[in-house]
């Protein structure tokens, strides 16, 4: 723990350099700056009555895949410091009971200037084997309204089909009588659903984008430029909890060493 204040107390010491390089890349005639939330859940199978296909996946090779969380991931190592942004919490406990939130995100949007287009990537927490069972990508373009472009991969690990079985083996199958078997779910996506959903809005409007599996809130809070300036400058400074225990050990193993004399007792 102390190695790791260490390091906050290094990346303090930039810290000032960095808010002042950031505040002159904007113009304060024209730059914005927004609060996005982003909540998504899925609703169960037994509120949603529409069908909708999912695509097989022949081969998760080329899929993301992150590692497994730390027992201590439930807390940022930004909370050890000072809790920077509180997500659509409020909203989450509400829906939670009833779907599966998959995502609560929140991200701090400066454009420069009308009709700058940013981009931002997410995935759910909830994954099988280190694959995470929702990815997404969101374009959001500041005009006369904000204009959002979400892009959604949905997996499921459904069990894959068993291979044919030869006329032989179904008739030693039917004189044995063997007991028909559930096959357990697989340990990679086997099925997708590509979904993307536009939105265009005012800032300070909650918005729900509706769809049978997938369900979307999203909201945009206006605030200061020079409160986003240095609102991302944090973010910058403050690791993740996998940064942060990478710069740990990086830091012991870089920490000095002193020879110490051995003097024999008198």
């Amino acid at each position: 723990m102390k190695t790791y204040y260490l390091l906050l107390l290094t990346l303090a010491a930039f810290s000032s350099q960095l808010f002042a390089a950031n505040e002159t890349e904007y113009n304060p005639s024209t730059a914005r700056a927004y609060e996005a939330y982003l909540l998504t859940f899925v609703w169960p199978d037994k509120d949603s009555s529409e069908q909708v296909d999912y695509k097989s996946l022949v081969s998760a090779a080329n899929l993301p895949r992150y590692p497994s969380p730390s027992a201590d991931s439930s807390r940022s190592s930004a909370a050890n410091i000072a809790q920077l942004s509180v997500p659509f919490d409020r909203f989450k406990n509400k829906i939670a009971p009833h779907a599966e939130v998959l995502v609560n995100k929140k991200w701090t949007l400066i454009f420069k200037t009308t009709g700058a287009t940013l981009h931002e990537t997410f995935h759910s927490d909830v994954m099988k084997n280190g694959y995470p069972e929702l990815t997404g990508k969101i374009a959001i373009k500041l005009g006369r309204y904000l204009e959002s472009d979400i892009q959604y991969k949905h997996y499921r690990f459904d069990p894959r089909p068993t291979p044919p079985v030869s006329e032989q083996e179904s008739q030693a199958d039917s004189q044995g009588a063997l007991p028909a078997q559930t096959l357990p779910a697989a340990l990679e996506p086997t099925l997708v659903l590509n979904l993307e959903q536009s939105n265009k809005t005012a800032s300070k409007k909650l918005n729900y984008l509706d769809h049978p599996i997938i369900g979307t809130l999203i909201y945009f809070e206006p605030i200061s430029l020079d409160d986003a300036i240095q609102q991302v400058s944090l973010e910058k400074l403050t690791p993740t909890v996998e940064e942060a225990q990478l710069s740990s050990s990086s830091a012991v193993q870089l920490a000095p060493t002193y020879d110490v004399k051995q003097t024999g007792n008198q």
